[in-house]
């Protein structure tokens, strides 16, 4: 059904913040080691969640920055 509320489009207001790309590389590989040395036999599901989080926003920064980067080299 269409008008169900599993099909109803949520406008999510994305993050404007866009590091330094130097920064955001940092702070990728700081995250990202953090989420490597978690013990996935003890951690609970939720600080896991925090942890993905946490990846997926430092990619999303890089990502922010290396598009920035490029469209000052066009």
């Amino acid at each position: 059904m269409q008008s169900s509320i599993a099909y109803t489009e949520i406008a999510v207001p994305q993050p404007t913040f866009v590091p330094p790309l130097d920064i955001a590389r940092e702070q990728a590989r700081q995250t990202l080691d953090q989420a490597n040395s978690l013990d996935l036999s003890v951690i609970d599901s939720f600080a896991l969640a925090r942890e993905f989080g946490g990846v997926c926003e430092a990619l999303r920064q890089v990502l922010a920055a290396l598009d920035a980067e490029d469209s000052r080299h066009a």
